[in-house]
Formats: C-alpha cells, structure tokens, sequence
C-alpha cells in the first residue's frame, strides 16, 4: 500500500525552481561575429554553420548558424538567440550564388569548406572574443 505524505511548501518551491532550470539552453552563449574572404574578396552570400568538434571536447548539442552577406556573418542558435556556446567547432561554408533555370549552381568558395568532413577551417568560440577571432580567409578558387 502507497502512503501519500503531504509536502512541504519549502520543498515544493525547490522543486518547481529546480525544475525550471532543466532542459533550458546551455547557460552562457558566446557572441559570433566574423568575415569571409576568397583569394582576398569578400564572399558575396551564403551561409556559415558551426559544428561541435567532439574530438576536441564539445559536446553540445547546437550547431550555431548564420547567412553571409557581402563578406559578413553572425550565428545564431535555433530559435533566435544570438551566439553560440564557448567549445571548439569545425566551420561550414556553403556560399553558392542564387541558381539560374537550366544551370549549375556556382561556387564562391572551393567545395572543401561546404562540408564537415573536408573543412579545414576550426576556431574556439570563447565568452571575450578578440577582434578577428572569427575572421575567416580562405585559399583557393572554386574549382570550374
């Protein structure tokens, strides 16, 4: 048999605001703001995600994106919060340009930094970023 205790106003408090704190967004996002540039120009459009690297101890569950608009981008998590949390992360460019009917879409960047498996690019996002800590320059052209 199952004997129901009366709880305490103290406990049901420390519970509901226990509670409130689970499942939440992760405590402290980081602001993310940088540039691009091709061969020393600014990619014109497109958008840049932020992959957890695991392999470098981030074991977040976001993948912070943004656009890129004429060399510039800033992350945002889903839902609208800007940012992303402090951890290292591989760096997804996918910079294409608006496709024509009957043609090919064409490629702002080499199509290495479209994917997470063959991006070089990595940065630690930090709570006090140094100005340029997201500033990317990419080599080489797109293939044609």
């Amino acid at each position: 048999r199952v004997v129901m205790r009366p709880i305490n106003s103290f406990a049901l408090v420390l519970l509901v605001f226990g509670l409130a704190g689970c499942g939440g967004s992760e405590a402290k996002l980081a602001p993310v703001k940088g540039t691009l540039t091709a061969d020393g120009a600014a990619v014109p459009s497109g958008n840049v995600t932020f992959y957890p690297d695991a392999a470098k101890g981030n074991a977040t569950k976001h993948q912070p994106a943004g656009l890129l608009a004429d060399g510039k981008f800033e992350v945002f998590l889903p839902g609208g919060q800007k940012g992303a949390p402090p951890g290292w992360y591989k760096v997804v460019v996918y910079a294409v340009d608006d496709p024509q009917p009957g043609k090919p879409n064409r490629y702002f960047t080499h199509k290495k930094y479209a994917d997470p498996g063959t991006t070089p690019l990595a940065v630690e996002v930090v709570e006090n970023p140094e100005p340029g800590r997201y500033d990317f320059k990419l080599d080489g052209a797109p293939p044609k």
